[in-house]
């Protein structure tokens, strides 16, 4: 559906605008894990978090014509604030439907951009739909956080940058929420062999790896989760939701605890901030010595944590390892 060549012209198109963040080596995660342990450091990305890949991949797609339209989109906070931006960069008009439920420091974050902000819904499958009708309403362009060819292959640029850097590079872990970054990786190393890429999500909120598991797309997890980014559901007909069932080699679910103790271990041993959704990786690899002797790259996908509950992670979980 997506090659590797497709994704390499997207880079081409959107590399200026992005930074390549670094590969960085953890000792202390290689040591207790035996694996060789890499951190990609996409946190560090502009808006702080991947997400500008995909929405300026969207935009390198248009015709110059199309940046006079209304774009639209949806999302939980980080696709959000990655279309914001762009929408100050190029100059185009935008909508952004958030959540009810948003957090707050998400919103916040939000409140430089000038685009139209509407409230609604209790999920991001809600605010997704309310998205994709308001758009066809008024013949705008949708900015999907996942289910868009063209975004997820921005987000597969991510995979093109790891190979420049570790090309031995055995195995990728990356967080899954509606699967628009698990979707872009496993495309960008559909063609080799040698590289797997596994998924990690809440176990409160398992909805790929429950949908994967029955061959049908499952209604969202009424858990709550600290992971609020990979939380939320995914869109029937997902795009992401097919090439995830074909190209993951495997999905781990992390429990609560272990997210928080993942935050934690990311804090005091790289003494950077990352949100629990983006500690997926972290708490999969600190659980599990299943990848000893395997070059193994975790992706940090963003850092927008409250500080009060980032403080409170490192109280209660910052002496667990």
């Amino acid at each position: 559906m997506i090659t590797k060549k497709d994704i390499e012209v997207v880079y081409e198109g959107i590399k200026g605008d992005i930074l390549k963040t670094p590969l960085v080596h953890s000792p202390r995660l290689s040591l207790l894990s035996g694996a060789n342990i890499y951190l990609k450091m996409e946190h560090l990305q502009i808006t702080d978090t991947f997400k500008l890949r995909g929405v300026l991949s969207k935009l390198y797609s248009l015709d110059k014509e199309d940046i006079g339209n209304r774009f639209v989109a949806a999302s939980t906070g980080n696709h959000a604030a990655a279309f914001g931006y762009a929408s100050e960069k190029f100059g185009f008009k935008g909508t952004l439907f958030l959540p009810e439920t948003v957090e707050e420091e998400k919103l916040k974050g939000l409140s430089n951009y000038s685009i139209e902000k509407i409230l609604f819904g209790k999920t991001s499958i809600e605010t997704e739909a309310k998205a994709t009708q308001y758009a066809e309403e008024i013949g705008g362009i949708l900015f999907h956080p996942y289910n868009d060819l063209d975004i997820i292959k921005g987000q597969g640029t991510i995979g093109l940058e790891i190979e420049t850097q570790l090309p031995e590079v055995d195995i990728i872990i990356t967080p899954i929420g509606g699967g628009g970054l698990a979707s872009g990786i496993c495309s960008y190393f559909s063609e080799n062999d040698s590289v797997n890429v596994v998924g990690c999500q809440p176990i409160n909120a398992s909805e790929m790896y429950d949908s994967i598991k029955a061959n049908k797309i499952v209604a969202p997890s009424k858990l709550v989760t600290i992971a609020d980014a990979a939380a939320g559901g995914i869109e029937k007909g997902a795009l992401s939701f097919e090439i995830c069932r074909k190209q993951l080699s495997d999905i781990k679910l992390i429990k609560e605890k272990s997210i928080k103790e993942a935050v934690a271990f990311i804090y005091k041993y790289h003494n950077t901030t990352v949100e629990p959704t983006a500690a997926l990786p972290v708490a999969a690899v600190l659980k599990d010595d299943i990848y000893k002797g395997k070059n193994v790259v975790l992706i940090l996908t963003g850092k927008k944590i409250n500080k009060q509950l980032l403080n409170e992670i490192n109280e209660h979980y910052g002496n667990c390892y």
